[in-house]
């Protein structure tokens, strides 16, 4: 017996090491397979992950607009920005939102710190934004402590420019500057720039910080305001 079972050792290594070399075959198939399947995963996770950081972002971005508007009487609707044409002679953005959404020409667009334009034209799923610093935009405002008002103009630059401000008046360093609703084109309240004294070297000039940060936001809030209603 120990004769035949060191024979049967012997003969038996070739098909043990077959049957070894077997197994390392199929692990290395399914560690080869289990990779591939874990690499497939791996891309789908950053997938969501993307979605994610631009769902979260986009959140904040949304709650801001809203508490920007909490205050306001009048409906409002969000929009995307989806084209910005502010070259140096035109300063316009353009929205996804149009009469379909009840959006009228002339309702004011604003951000999470007031407004920075108005909508000159509309569509059936879109509309044009004039920013306040393009140089045709003409805005009936006044100065919230002081309450002198004025019209507020822009200038195609960083700056806006206060004209028809009644001479030698006293203004407050970091006043803002608010529609006045006069003309009942534009709802009152809505801030839409900041007087600085470091701003304003000048004597016969009065130069506005407009409400900062429209470029950096994908969405914008465009309130329902309707101007023949108002006017009635």
């Amino acid at each position: 017996m120990d004769f035949s079972s060191y024979i049967l050792n012997i003969v038996g290594i070739p098909f043990n090491s077959l049957n070894k070399a077997t197994d390392q075959i199929n692990s290395l198939v399914f560690l080869y397979s289990n990779n591939k399947n874990l690499n497939l995963e791996n891309k789908e996770l950053y997938k969501w992950k993307d979605l994610a950081q631009k769902l979260l972002v986009e959140n904040k971005e949304l709650k801001k607009l809203l508490n920007a508007v909490n205050q306001i009487p009048d409906n409002f609707i969000t929009g995307k920005v989806i084209a910005n044409s502010s070259g140096s002679y035109i300063k316009t953005i353009t929205l996804n939102v149009g009469t379909k959404n009840n959006v009228l020409i002339g309702n004011p667009v604003v951000n999470n710190w007031g407004m920075i334009g108005r909508v000159i034209e509309v569509g059936k799923k879109s509309s044009r934004v004039l920013l306040t610093t393009d140089i045709n935009s003409q805005i009936p405002i006044y100065f919230e402590k002081s309450k002198h008002k004025a019209i507020l103009v822009g200038k195609n630059s960083d700056l806006l420019e206060v004209r028809y401000l009644k001479p030698r008046v006293n203004l407050i360093n970091n006043e803002r500057i608010i529609t006045s609703g006069e003309g009942g084109l534009l709802p009152r309240g809505l801030p839409v720039g900041l007087y600085l004294k470091n701003l304003n070297s000048e004597r016969n000039k009065v130069k506005i910080l407009p409400s900062r940060d429209w470029d950096k936001f994908d969405n914008l809030n465009v309130i329902l305001f309707d101007n023949d209603k108002n006017l009635d």
